[in-house]
């Protein structure tokens, strides 16, 4: 590995632009207007070098947004080439396929200039409450094309030398069932990328800019250095996995496939996703740059996680990604349940790599379960909506069980559930319970994590969309005899005789004031044969509620006298015997 010359002060410079980043973030969170935003932190900030480089981000930036700017900004350079950029333009865009995620994710990118020199880029990703399409925001499960999504926007300036183009902003009001919310999420950018600009000038007087440059090159060579001798550490050769989507929302019952083929060559990964399934007439199709966080995330998960996020990261990756596939779809594809096929990209990464890393395998896991609620209010004749995740369990690792009610893999638990009480003052909906679900994970040697019951009631007359991005039909899978985890649902109303139970994805359901709708989320594969886990560890789950009793005999072999919450160890070896003699006969 290289020795840098001064990597104390390489150090120092490294943290003060992630402060800055950071220091972005929290403007973006605190100043915007969309729930999603200032509950959910459903936002990132990042910093880029003059050539449209990525230097760093702010604490929890997805991957999926990092690697969505990177090429948007590229493509934001052609249609704007630095040399006819001025200080103090802004520009916005948000097109799925010049870089992008869907309509709801706008960016905006700054140029940031010292001594009339372009030296950076000061960027922010917002996922803002409704830019039109089809459903109240934004998330239509049954689109199928990015035109029924939202409005699109190709780069465009909505500031010249400081001054607002108010005509920008004047099309995305008029686009917007939430006119109010929208501009005050993109003001709220622009706030962001604003000190940004101010702090990097700073900065770059204080260090020099050419310093400050090499600085910022000695970071990237840096993560690319480390990162290649992870992977140089790997065990060369091919390695191929699969992974199963349940449906595109429009062809009910069909499966999509997601086939990766992993080469380790010197010090470089290939991901070749040829024999991926042909993009979906719904929108579970990913982008190129959102195909590539997923690529990178699997990866992390098996190196060395102190390595920064920069550049430098990307370097050593080489993606092929088959035209007019479910992960390089060819417009106008919709796009906005891509989630769908960025987890399944990982997961078939993970059973890749799990074959020659059994200590670090992981079963599969929950699916993010995304609804948006809307109505109108009756004061004021206004439209109100908003967007709640929820989150499931994560998959039974090698030596421990599962987590439970984790953000899905690709967030790297740097997403949270929306706080209850918010949602409660802001709109006309009461949480009337919010549960482990009990008996969820997915039964083996070490347990899969629990997913969630949610009830939310609405108060007015509304409108539902809501779609179980994937595993609801196909549970997350268990692995090496572990047992699959409980599939997610929709109910309304349950327990009732008015219950109906909704499909995995559904757009614009009409609601009645005082209906309640049940969120069950997936939960975590298991991993090992049930019948191996330690009784200890089964009595250790019924008392938390987490497993049943009936599920504890059933599952893993294990009787729990109820009288006094004790294991009988007699009766659980007969169990446990007869388990395994019927296990041989079904075999033979």
């Amino acid at each position: 590995m290289t020795l840098f010359k001064e990597p104390i002060a390489l150090e120092i410079v490294k943290n003060a632009l992630s402060t800055i980043a950071e220091e972005m973030g929290v403007t973006v969170v605190r100043s915007a207007y969309s729930t999603a935003v200032k509950e959910g932190g459903d936002a990132t900030s990042a910093i880029f070098d003059g050539q449209g480089r990525l230097i760093a981000q702010s604490t929890g930036a997805p991957l999926m947004h990092l690697s969505s700017l990177r090429p948007s900004l590229q493509e934001l350079m052609k249609d704007f080439p630095p040399s006819q950029m001025s200080d103090g333009d802004i520009y916005i865009f948000n097109d799925p396929y010049r870089g992008g995620i869907h309509a709801n994710d706008m960016m905006l990118f700054k140029p940031v200039f010292h001594d009339g020199r372009l030296a950076f880029f000061t960027t922010a990703l917002i996922h803002v409450a409704d830019v039109g399409g089809m459903s109240a925001g934004g998330l239509p499960a049954n689109a199928t094309e990015t035109f029924q999504e939202g409005l699109l926007l190709p780069p465009v300036k909505l500031e010249e030398g400081g001054r607002p183009y108010g005509s920008v902003l004047a099309i995305v009001a008029a686009n917007s069932r939430t006119p109010e919310k929208v501009l005050g999420d993109i003001r709220a950018m622009v706030a962001a990328v604003n000190i940004g600009a101010r702090r990097l000038v700073a900065l770059a007087e204080r260090h020099g800019l050419d310093k400050l440059l090499s600085y910022t090159n000695d970071m990237m060579d840096y993560c690319e250095q480390r990162i290649r001798q992870e992977i140089q550490g790997l065990p060369p050769g091919v390695r191929e996995g699969a992974f199963v989507i349940d449906d595109d929302g429009v062809d009910e019952g069909r499966d999509f496939r997601v086939q990766v083929a992993i080469t380790i060559v010197d010090s470089s990964l290939i991901a070749d996703f040829t024999g991926t399934d042909q993009q979906a007439r719904g929108p579970i199709n990913a982008s190129v740059s959102q195909s590539m966080s997923g690529v990178l995330y699997a990866l992390r998960c098996f190196i060395d996680p102190t390595i920064p996020m920069n550049e430098g990261c990307y370097r050593p990756l080489k993606v092929v990604l088959p035209e007019g596939t479910l992960v390089n779809p060819n417009p106008p594809a919709a796009c906005n349940a891509r989630m769908a096929t960025v987890m399944a990209i990982i997961e078939a990464m993970l059973q890749a790599f799990s074959r020659h890393y059994p200590e670090a395998a992981v079963a599969a896991s929950s699916n993010v379960q995304v609804y948006t609620m809307n109505g109108v209010d009756r004061s004021t004749g206004k439209v109100w909506t908003f967007m709640d995740s929820q989150f499931g369990g994560v998959g039974a690792r090698s030596t421990k069980d599962g987590l439970d009610i984790t953000p899905p893999l690709i967030f790297s638990g740097g997403s949270v559930a929306h706080t209850v009480e918010a949602l409660e003052m802001e709109y006309p909906v009461r949480f009337r319970s919010y549960r482990l679900r009990q008996d969820s994970g997915g039964p083996g040697l070490w347990r899969g994590g629990l997913g969630i019951q949610r009830d939310v009631q609405i108060l007015e007359d509304g409108q539902l969309t809501a779609r179980v991005t994937d595993r609801c039909r196909r549970p997350p899978p268990g692995i090496f005899g572990g047992q699959p985890g409980k599939g997610g649902r929709w109910v309304v109303n349950p327990g009732t005789p008015q219950e109906v139970e909704l499909p995995p994805k559904v757009t614009g359901y009409p609601l009645r004031a005082g209906d309640t709708v049940a969120m069950l989320t997936a939960a975590g594969g298991g991993f090992g044969p049930p019948m191996e886990r330690d009784p200890r560890l089964v009595l250790r789950d019924v008392l938390d509620h987490r497993v049943s009793i009936e599920a504890a005999r059933g599952d893993y072999g294990v009787a729990i006298a109820p009288e006094t919450m004790t294991v009988d160890d007699d009766e659980t070896r007969r169990l446990r015997a007869r388990a395994d003699v019927d296990g041989k006969e079904s075999m033979t």
